[in-house]
């Protein structure tokens, strides 16, 4: 399974034209391992990174204001003798710095995750009543919509679920309200992607799970409906457990036993269900040393194989 692309802003001021060219190759480069770059002039609201030439005359100003927002720094300067983290001398290469981006921006969001609360995507997904229903959010080279009327986000074309997963914790998300005519006018065309809430939480329950809360531990659960999902939204070895939660309510244990996973990838799909609300507690669930099996389960899972390609029996015995 491949990493899901990460995006980042780069702010860069006070560099001359030689070390500009070279950051944005090493922007470019930072492909290589699934990392976006979107470079824009300096900007202390919503940048991940600054680069700043400390030679120039801006530099001090820029650099003041850096360190009141604890932006992260790589500085350039002829005064530097050798290379140190966050210090190129002048003249540094796209190699040189392209190495600092990259341990640089991968170290900041452990920082920021440390202490995010609930995501501003999923405080936006929960909200009720008489909050705005559409919302833009935009963090790095992604801009995303959350629609609440349809409990659906909009999204580039060029931009997957996994993606935006990836980086949901994340706290340079901004978000604005906005009105449907100006959605239509100025963004429909850009975010043509339609995924559902559903589709969403089964994405997180895939890629990082330990967003979503917890349900209670022996609680069986079954599912309203069939979730809305694409082949591609989630692995083809959980699609019988779906349809065993979708046909009656399941235990944990006794789902990963009968499907023949893993105890806490079950867990996950039920923190999924629960957090899309989807779930429906019952009283009675399958126990865990039986399970049941008839013609209208074969009827029910046949079906589910034919709509996403797969033979779900043999993929549960293997």
């Amino acid at each position: 399974m491949n990493t899901p692309t990460r995006s980042f802003r780069i702010s860069a001021i006070g560099l001359d034209v030689l070390h500009q060219t070279r950051l944005k190759l090493a922007c470019s480069m930072l492909l290589a391992e699934r990392m976006d770059v979107a470079l824009q002039p300096w900007n202390s609201d919503g940048c991940d990174l600054l680069v700043i030439g400390l030679d120039h005359p801006d530099a001090a100003r820029a650099l003041s204001e850096a360190n009141a927002v604890n932006v992260p720094m790589l500085s350039i300067a002829r005064r530097y003798a050798e290379p140190a983290p966050g210090r190129l001398p002048h003249g540094a290469t796209v190699r040189d710095i392209n190495e600092q981006l990259s341990s640089l921006l991968l170290a900041a969001p452990t920082v920021e995750r440390a202490a995010v609360g609930t995501p501003l995507l999923l405080q936006l997904a929960a909200a009720t009543g008489g909050a705005p229903a559409l919302h833009l959010l935009q963090r790095g080279a992604i801009t995303l919509l959350v629609d609440t009327a349809t409990r659906s986000i909009a999204l580039p074309p060029s931009t997957t679920l996994a993606e935006v997963v990836a980086q949901l914790d994340d706290v340079a998300w901004s978000a604005s309200a906005i009105d449907a005519p100006t959605f239509q006018h100025q963004y429909a065309y850009r975010l043509p992607q339609r995924h559902s809430f559903e589709a969403l939480y089964f994405c997180i329950a895939r890629y990082r799970p330990e967003l979503l809360p917890m349900p209670a531990e022996q609680a069986p659960l079954k599912l309203r409906h069939w979730p809305d999902l694409n082949a591609d939204d989630v692995p083809g070895t959980w699609l019988l457990a779906i349809a065993c939660l979708h046909a009656r309510p399941w235990q944990a244990a006794a789902l990963a036993t009968a499907c023949h996973m893993p105890r806490h990838t079950v867990q996950s799909l039920f923190c999924a269900a629960v957090a899309s609300g989807l779930a429906l507690n019952q009283d009675a669930a399958v126990p865990s040393t039986q399970r049941r099996k008839d013609a209208s389960d074969s009827r029910f899972f046949s079906w589910v194989a034919r709509r996403f390609g797969l033979n779900l029996f043999q993929g549960a015995a293997s």
